[in-house]
């Protein structure tokens, strides 16, 4: 059972991480809490066997790298850009995995509540009653776990080193994905 203490704990590192303690900081950091509870792991811990997959990428993902202490670095947390309010948590050793969703965001009439309230609400509310939980099946390749590159190539066209298979092979050669389907960036001639 979750306590309001650990709550509490929990949603003041998150807070100080993002920068301020909104909606998303205050349901992100249950919504961990919970996944961490449900796969049996401690809190303030780092989870070797842990991956998280965030299916949104606002308030509520910091929380969860907060609370979980999975990084992108450490290739522990993984972002989808689903645009849901959903995270899933996946034991590898294990090979569990739930994925937990926010009711609230998901109801097509929102409560009129202020910021305060809203914390107060996620803080008081059990969690069983905030969010679904669905046991879900993960896969992975080898080249998207955790620990060093497995796998390493060079562009055919910009020349850049491209890990972990995110490459396409157009022609018979490797192009990096930007190369092939353009890029967030464009390069400015001096």
């Amino acid at each position: 059972m979750m306590d309001i203490k650990d709550y509490d704990e929990q949603l003041k590192m998150a807070g100080e991480f993002h920068g301020e303690i909104c909606g998303g900081i205050a349901i992100g950091t249950k919504l961990a809490m919970y996944g961490l509870e449900l796969m049996g792991m401690e809190l303030n811990q780092r989870h070797k066997n842990l991956i998280v997959f965030l299916e949104i990428d606002r308030c509520m993902a910091d929380a969860v790298q907060v609370v979980t202490k999975c990084t992108m670095g450490k290739r522990a947390l993984k972002q989808m850009y689903y645009g849901k309010f959903a995270v899933t948590f996946y034991n590898m050793d294990t090979d569990e995995a739930l994925r937990i969703s926010d009711a609230d965001a998901n109801k097509k009439e929102k409560n009129k509540e202020t910021r305060e309230e809203m914390v107060a609400r996620f803080r008081n509310t059990p969690p069983e009653e905030l969010f679904k939980v669905e046991k879900v099946k993960v896969k992975l390749t080898e080249a998207q776990m955790p620990g060093k590159p497995h796998t390493s190539t060079f562009c055919s066209v910009c020349g850049e080193k491209v890990t972990d298979g995110r490459h396409l092979i157009r022609g018979g050669r490797p192009v990096c994905i930007s190369c092939a389907e353009g890029s967030y960036y464009e390069l400015i001639e001096d």
